[in-house]
């Protein structure tokens, strides 16, 4: 769901119509009100998306008609207009609600990176229900037949109602993020904001903007304030994965910023005070990280308060069957099919398999299967795996010591990611090395493996 219906309240004729003029031309729903009863009566009356209030009115506050918005319609979100002279009211409105605040006098543009900033925000709160509602439901690809996971979801459970930061790694495609989703949701800040960060694939000029956010000018093509993600995720949960791949030159101000729970915008000069709680994920040996100067030590032991190590796939084999059966009855659901049940064949074929891309290729696998076979029943020939494929007459190349077998008529794309992984693995999955052999940098090789998801 996106902003689409606004009700504006403000005294003034002049700043209604500004605002009205400008968001109509967004093709967006507008009420508006010359005083706060009537705001109150049409909050009463209707449902709106967003409600953006002056701070003072004559008869009720901005203050006031926060805690009315709260109170009719919790989803709604609010906007105050205020002076420069009074920005202290703005910020006791956002601790008591508010999203967030225009500063008189405002342009067209501010209004517009405000409401996109909003309907950012309302994209990640449904995408948060929607897990509190799947990950841990009658959905869940959280399975514990394993006595690994079963461990694991024990721990989950004990510490969630902790604000202690956590540490979760595991090969690619483990389910991580699934799990740190579910610290989230049994958390106590399971209704504030869980803002994720993707630590790999954002560019290195450009992530210390989305971790602290910019005021406008800061530097070029700063065209108005930007809210980063840990202003975003204040009284929340902020998720930094892959956090292994944040620039070491960023991570002093990151470790500051989690230890001292405050932060500065990009050219701003006031300090920003917040409350997050952080979870962090890793596909990387960390040991090694911390020894390659890929991760500061200090930054390691400030986020492993609680550590959470999942095994891979092939290390839960009890685990395969109710995770492959939970993701056929998902598949069929999501693509309207009939349900599909595995023959005692596939069943096997699962078993057998040893599943070097973990649950994430499982469930491809599985939803692959769905969308191909019409039968209701699910056969090993369903089951397109990497065992499956035709080896053509190979070519060889030798790199790092090492021989890399590649089939005729691979495309360049495949050549280069086999190249890489395997160059990663003759040299021990140290990145420096395997850049340094490859004669590309460090930022180019983490780019390439997040790109295959490695």
């Amino acid at each position: 769901m996106t902003i689409e219906k606004i009700l504006i309240v403000d005294d003034e004729a002049l700043v209604r119509n500004f605002l009205s003029e400008t968001l109509k031309r967004k093709g967006l729903e507008v009420t508006t009100a010359e005083n706060g009863m009537k705001a109150v009566q049409l909050l009463k009356e209707n449902t709106y998306d967003l409600v953006i209030t002056d701070m003072r009115m004559p008869d009720l506050t901005g203050i006031d008609i926060i805690r009315k918005v709260r109170e009719t319609s919790p989803s709604t979100l609010s906007i105050v207009i205020t002076a420069f002279g009074t920005i202290e009211n703005a910020v006791e409105a956002m601790r008591l609600g508010a999203f967030n605040y225009l500063i008189k006098p405002f342009s067209p543009d501010t209004i517009e990176a405000v409401i996109e900033k909003a309907n950012e925000h309302q994209s990640l709160v449904n995408e948060n229900a929607y897990l509190r509602q799947n990950v841990l439901g009658e959905n869940t690809s959280v399975v514990a037949e394993s006595a690994a996971m079963k461990k694991i979801l024990k721990e989950v459970q004990q510490i969630a109602k902790s604000n202690a930061n956590v540490l979760i790694h595991g090969e690619s495609g483990t389910g991580k993020e699934v799990i740190a989703h579910a610290i989230y949701s049994h958390s106590l800040r399971d209704k504030s904001p869980f803002i994720k960060v993707n630590c790999a694939a954002i560019p290195e000029t450009l992530i210390e903007s989305e971790f602290f956010g910019h005021e406008k000018g800061s530097f070029t093509c700063a065209l108005g304030r930007r809210l980063g993600r840990f202003e975003l995720a204040n009284k929340g949960t902020l998720l930094l994965d892959e956090i292994t791949e944040v620039p070491i030159t960023l991570q002093p101000k990151l470790l500051r910023a989690i230890q001292e729970q405050e932060f500065e915008r990009i050219g701003g000069t006031k300090p920003i005070k917040v409350d997050v709680r952080f979870i962090s994920t890793t596909n990387r040996d960390i040991k090694q990280a911390i020894h390659d100067k890929v991760l500061r030590e200090d930054l390691y032991y400030r986020l492993n308060v609680v550590p959470i190590y999942i095994p891979p796939l092939r290390e839960r084999r009890e685990d395969i069957i109710p995770l492959a059966e939970n993701f056929l009855k998902k598949a069929c659901q999501e693509n309207h099919t009939e349900p599909k049940s595995f023959t005692a064949e596939a069943r096997q074929k699962l078993l057998d398999y040893n599943w070097p891309g973990n649950v994430r290729e499982l469930s491809n696998i599985i939803e692959r299967a769905v969308v191909v076979e019409a039968n209701a029943e699910i056969g090993p020939e369903n089951l397109f795996m990497n065992l499956d494929r035709e080896e053509p007459s190979p070519i060889h190349h030798r790199t790092g010591g090492k021989t890399i077998t590649v089939p005729i008529g691979v495309t360049l794309q495949e050549l280069e990611k086999q190249l890489i992984i395997e160059t990663l693995e003759s040299h021990n999955m140290n990145r420096t090395k395997t850049a340094a052999t490859l004669g590309i940098s460090i930022r180019t090789l983490r780019n390439k493996l997040h790109e295959y998801g490695t």
